[in-house]
């Protein structure tokens, strides 16, 4: 139980007390004071609890403000390290990222592209270059966004982060089978050591909807 919780509970259980000796010393000429008087108690509870909030939200409202509060200085410090090594891969892939995580897909897609001058034409950079694209396009996969796919599947065929995109955007729109080729093409491979049980439990999905299609 919280503070909040025994600060209540302690209060009701007085006004009980206080109550009960009431009643006990008046009896039947004051039945209608009583009922006023637990009614006022129990709205009075009511009251100090729905003003204050319950207490677990509160605690959720301030680990997600808490979140948020650490994105922030995680972008600010990628800023700040991108301002002092403008020619840093690194430091450029730290401020992409953090951008990206934070739902700023526009200014993402901006120092990706950055990234891709300073680090070179890599299948990786292109492939999460490509899913900004795709997320800043409200999930839509325009020609320009297939065109970054197609440079990075040049490089190399079982991009990890292409491939999974790819896979996403068929699962969104019932192209089940499509999603599974995707994905297991990156499973059979081993290229995805720490997406494989995300990537069996992915398949499986697919594969159930794709049955139900039939």
């Amino acid at each position: 139980m919280n503070g909040l919780d025994v600060l209540i509970a302690s209060a009701a259980a007085l006004f009980v007390v206080v109550l009960g000796v009431y009643a006990w010393r008046n009896a039947k000429r004051s039945m209608p004071l009583m009922a006023g008087f637990a009614a006022l108690v129990l709205a009075s509870s009511v009251a100090v609890y729905a003003g204050f909030g319950r207490y677990a939200d509160w605690q959720n409202v301030q680990t997600g403000v808490e979140t948020n509060y650490m994105l922030a200085a995680k972008i600010a410090e990628a800023r700040r390290m991108v301002k002092n090594m403008p020619r840093s891969a690194q430091a450029q892939s730290n401020l992409a990222e953090a951008l990206y995580e934070a739902g700023q897909y526009g200014e993402a897609v901006e120092v990706f592209n950055e990234l891709l001058k300073v680090g070179g034409e890599r299948a990786e950079t292109l492939g999460r270059l490509a899913r900004a694209m795709y997320y800043r396009d409200a999930r839509v996969m325009t020609a320009e966004t297939r065109r970054v796919i197609e440079r990075a599947l040049s490089i190399n065929a079982l991009d990890v982060q292409t491939r999974m995109l790819l896979g996403e955007d068929a699962f969104m729109h019932k192209r089940y089978d499509e999603a599974v080729s995707h994905w297991k093409m990156l499973l059979d491979a081993g290229v995805a050591p720490a997406q494989q049980r995300a990537l069996r439990n992915a398949i499986a999905n697919a594969e159930s909807r794709a049955r139900l299609q039939d």
